[in-house]
């Protein structure tokens, strides 16, 4: 992974992997605990919010609107941390512990709590899989295990173009590797034009 590639989406990704893998969002005043979210519906609240429009906060937030989200405060101590300092919109899954965060000219993020980490990182290959197979263009650029708050997690990053598109986005993934269901990340962020480079290896002027 490229230093220019990682620098868009690396303040973001260290401030999930510190969070602890037990951690809980914050219930709704009243609420009942809610069941565990499937990860294939985490992963096609990612492709539909965040993919397919490309992380634009007004879209994606019209999406989870039409689909029955909840809006939620975005001061939280729970939601601010996922916008990076920058302004946005959170909203939750309808009787899901899933939240959607969306910041105004990026990045987008799916965050599921009590999520087993194997099954939504495979939900989440098999979701990109998928925009390859329909012709979007996707390249991993990023993958490793790290140790944070007392949990071991998967980091995955691929460069993703949409059939027909100009601009790059990084897709990612941050999910534990145990089996015990925890705290889950997906995110998506525009990231500058790749650097080209002439078959010595150094960069084109």
């Amino acid at each position: 992974m490229t230093p220019a590639l990682a620098r868009p989406v690396r303040a973001l990704f260290l401030a999930l992997l510190c969070l602890p893998a037990a951690a809980q969002l914050v219930p709704l005043a009243g609420e009942a605990p809610r069941p565990a979210p499937a990860p294939e519906a985490v992963a096609r609240v990612f492709v539909e919010a965040c993919v397919l429009t490309e992380g634009d906060q007004t879209a994606a937030v019209d999406w989870a609107v039409s689909n029955g989200f909840d809006p939620l405060d975005v001061l939280s101590p729970n939601v601010e941390p996922l916008l990076a300092g920058k302004p946005g919109t959170a909203l939750a899954m309808p009787g899901q512990p899933v939240w959607l965060v969306t910041a105004t000219g990026g990045p987008c993020t799916v965050w599921a709590e009590r999520t087993a980490g194997p099954a939504l990182h495979m939900a989440f290959q098999q979701a990109v899989s998928q925009l390859v197979g329909k012709g979007a263009r996707a390249e991993m650029t990023l993958e490793r295990t790290i140790e944070r708050a007392g949990a071991w997690r998967r980091q995955v990053q691929w460069r993703y173009r949409r059939v027909g598109g100009s601009q790059d986005y990084g897709l990612g993934a941050v999910t534990t590797l145990g089996e015990q269901p925890g705290a889950q990340a997906l995110h998506l962020e525009r990231l500058p034009p790749a650097v080209q480079r002439d078959p010595d290896g150094l960069p084109r002027r």
